[in-house]
């Protein structure tokens, strides 16, 4: 009997030694992690990339592990803010319900970027954005920049005018969206929405579109269901100062039929003052498919100017990107003629997302380029390109903020 009890007694010394060398090599690691990453933001040596990224890769590890050791806790967090995004306030789950969020809580700020290019980036904006000439210079090599081809016979004709809202953005021939003309309520592939690529030509990121027309509502609603489209991008208000700015395309409540498309409204929400959400039902009533489609509707942005802070334009953005993370297909983002706000919007996206897959070397400028390759007049004035930089820095700015230190 005292065998066992001195056995007993070196078994817990044993597992009690254990825990505490194992307490103590983890304490040790974390605050070698702590030492390096204190050292980055000012390292700007080859090594730092590939030292961050192995914190990342050890970071992502421990968190993996925690996921596995409480999924339920998880999966009930996901299940709230699905519920909480669509789904909150009185009425919600009623064929038109209509909440309201009276408090705005920022989205975290996503930690993938890479320290020193983030500073090197950030300084790069800084200074750009103080040099008030240099913006002058390159805005005026913007504007006197031609994109190549850039026929629009197919916009142009008489059949497709009627369609349009300005004669000054118009969809080129090599880069439109074209419709189905079979499924079509007046037989024709036009309207005036034009794919914008990033790296993937056969991929477009997104649809850069004209608001509707009371005329070409059941064309809007044809392209959303042809392109496989779940999210879409409004940057304008209906109406500014009396001026119709785009037709309202969705039921106020209940439901609209558009040629094939039977819209129901599924909810509205308003997230803070600036914008709200908006879920729609789609159906098409040729093949009794259905989809939902959420909008995003930004409604303090007015023609020709910018948001009143880059900070709220960047939480829209982050919402929007939250529910379209992951799907392959484009967001469609229109404004009045699916230029200037629209155009700002995708080059403040395009650049920001370059930023999180890793690419060193931000211009843009030549990103604006691209842009105006694929669509006519995107980014409309020098206070929209302005805003742009101010928007991109201020974003990588709260980046590298929310990376610990």
């Amino acid at each position: 009997m005292a065998i066992l009890s001195v056995l007993c007694v070196l078994i817990i010394l044993v597992v009690l030694v254990v825990s505490a060398t194992f307490f103590c090599v983890r304490q040790q690691s974390h605050l070698h992690m702590k030492e390096k990453l204190s050292g980055l933001g000012t390292d700007t040596s080859s090594d730092a990339t590939a030292t961050y990224q192995e914190l990342c890769r050890q970071r992502m590890a421990i968190r993996a592990s925690e996921r596995v050791e409480r999924p339920e806790t998880l999966r009930h967090s996901r299940l709230n803010s699905v519920s909480s995004q669509f789904s909150d306030g009185p009425g919600a789950g009623s064929p038109s319900a209509r909440s309201s969020t009276s408090s705005w809580c920022e989205e975290p700020v996503p930690s993938n970027m890479d320290i020193s290019t983030g500073h090197m980036i950030l300084s790069y904006m800084e200074d750009h954005l103080k040099d008030k000439n240099r913006l002058e210079r390159e805005w005026e090599a913007l504007c006197s920049y031609q994109a190549e081809p850039a026929t629009c016979s197919v916009a142009q004709s008489e059949q497709s005018t009627r369609k349009n809202r300005s004669d000054a953005v118009l969809a080129y021939d090599h880069s439109r969206i074209t419709l189905k003309a079979e499924n079509n309520h007046s037989g024709s592939d036009y309207i005036n929405a034009s794919p914008i690529m990033d790296h993937d030509p056969r991929n477009p990121t997104y649809i850069a579109s004209q608001g509707p027309l009371p005329s070409t509502v059941a064309d809007f609603w044809q392209m959303v269901w042809e392109s496989g489209c779940v999210v879409v991008v409004m940057l304008t208000p209906v109406s500014e100062n009396g001026v119709k700015q785009c037709h309202r395309y969705w039921p106020d409540e209940g439901s609209d039929v558009y040629h094939f498309y039977e819209v129901n409204l599924v909810s509205e929400h308003i997230w803070c003052e600036d914008f709200l959400v908006r879920s729609f039902y789609l159906k098409n009533l040729h093949t009794n498919e259905t989809r939902t489609v959420t909008q995003f509707h930004f409604l303090s942005w007015m023609d020709r100017g910018v948001p009143n802070t880059a900070r709220t334009l960047l939480d829209f953005r982050r919402k929007v990107n939250k529910c379209y993370r992951g799907r392959a297909c484009p967001i469609i983002v229109h404004c009045s003629d699916g230029a200037g706000r629209s155009g700002t919007y995708i080059l403040i996206d395009m650049v920001l997302n370059r930023m999180a897959k890793g690419a060193k070397e931000i211009d843009i400028a030549a990103t604006l380029e691209h842009l105006r390759d694929q669509r006519a007049g995107m980014v409309h004035t020098k206070e929209q390109f302005e805003f742009a930089l101010t928007a991109v820095a201020e974003e990588v700015n709260a980046i590298l903020k929310a990376m610990p230190q």
